[in-house]
């Protein structure tokens, strides 16, 4: 057991030898029979009939020894529920002087019961004048029984009852039970044959194992027809069996490129079948290492599908591993990787730090403000209104360390307002769209005096503009600032005029702390005014847009949602595979 090694075979690991005992060491595994007392998927008793055949074929053929002692009780079951081939008490080589199983084969627990016709007939002697697969072949039919029916008190029992034996497997289950010994087939045979054009080896579970099993000499065509299939299949298969066989040879394959960026949704929908430990130990540490890849594809459906796997990843993580390589790709030479980068930003900002949220990422986004492609200049509008709320979170922080809440306000403007008014001056009409429906969104964060002195007039100069969708939306904006305005307008004194007083002049000011209980005061007015339109969305602006002209749909109806970012303003084609 020490030397002889194949994957279908029970992995011995370690062992030691007492006076009394010999003791040893395997992968953990259950014996054959708990799963077949609990009516086991019929795909997986089909496919462990496979691994058997497999392991004896190896046996047989490769290594020229007899196995002896194939039955349920030398068979063991992993966490995946797959079977594996043990009992080698009796393994031997018909090369050797004094081969064990001529001696001790009668010796073991229900000899008789397993024992071929000759056997039985002449004795465990007449083994050496067999075909080397003759009595494993045999004892093969007796599990293909016990699999299908559990158990059998006699031989007869194996001709006389074909329970629940499926009619497809039959013939083969007889040949291997065929009184001549010469007659039977090897355990090769038996594989080509359910192997052949609907054979009973050609179900979609069993050919998506094997195809698992040798996915890295696949050709490419091959692959996408593959991962096709199992998106179609696999949620038909035992879910432990897809847990602990089929993903980690699809992480295998995603890690290590035999799979491609098309295993990625495989490995996610079998993911959600772990519990939250499990995903974390087993799907997010191979997914954070290929964010350094350097193939687009797989670079593309990682950013793609963060919504179904960031909330898993720890927040250190997040910055010290993923962002760094996400940040390549706002300044990827290929667009829709800009693009992609873009819109991933609003799953990755909950998790980010303050200095990556206020620092590297603004500055990302500034240039991205600027781009030559108008569609991801409009998406990077519409991602930092919406950024802008953990923007606020995040400067609030600040606050508390600097004990300033005049610069809570004056980093803010810093960033978006000549953001938005830049959008406003953008040359795609969507783009403008954007930066109005991002500015009504962050109305609540901009004082009297901005409102007034630099965000309207700019509001203003489009009132006119050429394109009819851009002088809707205009107005609806013109609307919500000059509500807000009123409201501001309706609680300041009637008159600036006081009368003077020893202390006073006609050119003094309000105190500093008045100015600015107003700015916080107006802030809460604007906020609660506008609350409708504190969610807008990628998607709203994403939208297939035919003509120049067309309706884009209003803010208020387009809700940004982070769940749902599927749309891309700009039709932008997907980059080949590489680096």
């Amino acid at each position: 057991m020490r030397t002889i090694r194949h994957p279908d075979l029970l992995r011995y690991l370690d062992g030691m030898e007492t006076e009394g005992a010999i003791m040893f060491v395997t992968d953990p595994v259950e014996p054959l029979s708990d799963q077949l007392h609990q009516d086991p998927n019929p795909d997986l008793i089909l496919w462990g009939l496979y691994k058997i055949a497999n392991a004896i074929a190896f046996i047989n053929n490769d290594c020229g020894m007899i196995h002896g002692n194939v039955r349920t009780s030398s068979i063991f079951t992993n966490r995946a529920g797959e079977w594996k081939l043990g009992g080698l008490e009796l393994l031997s080589s018909l090369q050797d002087e004094s081969p064990v199983i001529l001696t001790f084969g009668g010796l073991m627990p229900d000899a008789q019961r397993y024992a071929s016709p000759e056997i039985r007939k002449s004795g465990w002697t007449v083994i050496k004048n067999l075909p080397i697969a003759a009595t494993d072949s045999y004892h093969l039919g007796c599990l293909i029984f016990e699999a299908y029916n559990r158990h059998f008190e006699t031989p007869d029992q194996l001709d006389s009852r074909r329970g629940n034996i499926p009619s497809d497997i039959i013939d083969s289950y007889r040949s291997l039970l065929h009184g001549s010994p010469g007659a039977r087939p090897d355990a090769h045979q038996f594989l080509d044959t359910g192997l052949r054009s609907k054979g009973f080896f050609t179900t979609d579970f069993i050919q998506v194992n094997l195809f698992l099993e040798n996915i890295s000499i696949k050709e490419s065509v091959e692959r996408d027809n593959f991962f096709r299939k199992l998106d179609q299949h696999i949620n038909s298969f035992p879910s432990e069996f897809s847990k602990f066989k089929i993903l980690p040879e699809l992480v295998k394959a995603f890690e290590f490129g035999s799979g491609g960026a098309k295993a990625l949704n495989a490995i996610l929908k079998i993911g959600q079948l772990l519990p939250e430990d499990g995903f974390e130990a087993d799907v997010v540490p191979p997914i954070v290492r290929m964010f350094a890849s350097p193939d687009r594809a797989i670079r593309a459906s990682l950013l793609e599908n963060m919504p179904h796997f960031i909330d898993h990843v720890p927040k250190k993580t997040v910055t010290d591993q993923i962002f760094p390589n996400v940040a390549t790709g706002f300044t990827d030479t290929v667009p829709m990787i800009r693009e992609q980068t873009i819109k991933s930003i609003l799953h990755l900002v909950p998790k980010l730090s303050d200095r990556i949220i206020n620092y590297d990422l603004l500055k990302y986004l500034a240039k991205l403000q600027m781009d030559h492609e108008p569609g991801i200049r409009t998406n990077t509008t519409i991602c930092l209104g919406k950024i802008a709320k953990s923007l606020t979170e995040t400067v609030s922080n600040f606050i508390k360390l600097l004990s300033s809440k005049t610069d809570y306000f004056q980093t803010r403007k810093k960033v978006l307002i000549p953001a938005f008014t830049r959008g406003l001056r953008d040359g795609f009409h969507h783009a403008r769209i954007a930066a109005l429906m991002a500015l009504a969104a962050t109305v609540s964060f901009y004082d009297a005096q901005e409102c007034t002195h630099r965000i309207l007039p700019c509001v203003c100069q489009i009132l006119i503009d050429s394109e009819k969708s851009v002088r809707t939306q205009a107005f609806k904006t013109l609307d919500v600032f000059v509500k807000q305005l009123q409201i501001y307008a309706d609680a300041m004194p009637e008159t600036a005029f006081q009368t003077p007083g020893p202390s006073s002049s006609p050119m003094s000011e309000k105190p500093a702390e008045d100015k600015e209980a107003a700015i916080v005061s107006m802030a809460g007015v604007f906020s609660g005014a506008t609350k409708g339109l504190a969610g807008w969305a990628v998607s709203s602006l994403n939208a297939r847009m035919s003509t120049p002209s067309g309706d884009i749909e209003s803010a208020t109806s387009q809700i940004l949602r982070a769940e749902n970012l599927d749309g891309t303003v700009s039709s932008l084609k997907s980059p080949a595979n590489g680096g």
